[in-house]
């Protein structure tokens, strides 16, 4: 969306980006929402660690890239997200 959350029209921007992701209100808001709705703890999990996994430093991501694929992509395990495809399973090796 355009700055101000305003389309190039000018009508409200009504993304699920500019909401849920740009807005701190909106992020807060969609994240108690995943905790709280069944089946969908571990989608909002796995977003919290991939933020931290951006913000980390370069030498530690490579055992986060682990815990992440243990945690969300192992099959069987509590969170798994096997609403993802394969294509969003990080690599092994």
């Amino acid at each position: 969306g355009a700055p101000g959350g305003h389309t190039q029209d000018g009508s409200q921007d009504t993304s699920f980006r500019w909401q849920c992701v740009e807005q701190p209100i909106g992020k807060l808001l969609f994240r108690r929402f995943l905790e709280g709705a069944p089946g969908l703890a571990a989608a909002g999990a796995l977003w919290a660690e991939l933020e931290a996994f951006d913000q980390c430093e370069e030498a530690e991501r490579d055992a986060m890239v682990k815990q992440l694929r243990d945690r969300f992509f192992t099959p069987g395990r509590a969170e798994h997200c096997s609403f993802l495809s394969a294509a969003a399973t990080p690599p092994t090796g």
